[in-house]
Formats: C-alpha cells, sequence, structure tokens
C-alpha cells in the first residue's frame, strides 16, 4: 500500500548491535559498531510494534 514504512530488525551476531532498516535505505554488509559481517535480518511487518531487550550476551525481542 501506498504511504506505509516498511523497515526490517538487523541485528549483529557478535556484539548485539540492533538498528532499523527503512524502506529504500542502502542496508548493512558489515556491523557499523564492531565490524563484523554476521548480521541477521528479521522482517517486520507494516504497523507492527516491536521491543528489544539486551542482556549479558541475550536478546529477547517482543513482538506486538
Amino acid at each position: 500500500m501506498p504511504g506505509e514504512e516498511y523497515c526490517d530488525l538487523v541485528i549483529c551476531n557478535s556484539c548485539l548491535w540492533a538498528g532499523s532498516l527503512l524502506r529504500g535505505s542502502r542496508g548493512f554488509m558489515i556491523c557499523p559498531a564492531c565490524g563484523n559481517n554476521s548480521l541477521d535480518v528479521i522482517p517486520v511487518n507494516d504497523y507492527e510494534k516491536y521491543s528489544i531487550n539486551v542482556g549479558n550476551k541475550s536478546v529477547e525481542i517482543d513482538f506486538k
């Protein structure tokens, strides 16, 4: 649908850096925090909300 926002959640498997990848952006080949190239991309549906809780070597993602 026109006008909808699109984003994916990007998480580094090495340092747990996380960011949102918005429609039209270039994306990430390497982690901007640690330089590792082991990134996971999690698709997020339009109007779906999520919260992230980063613990000691763990990430908890709650989708609503």
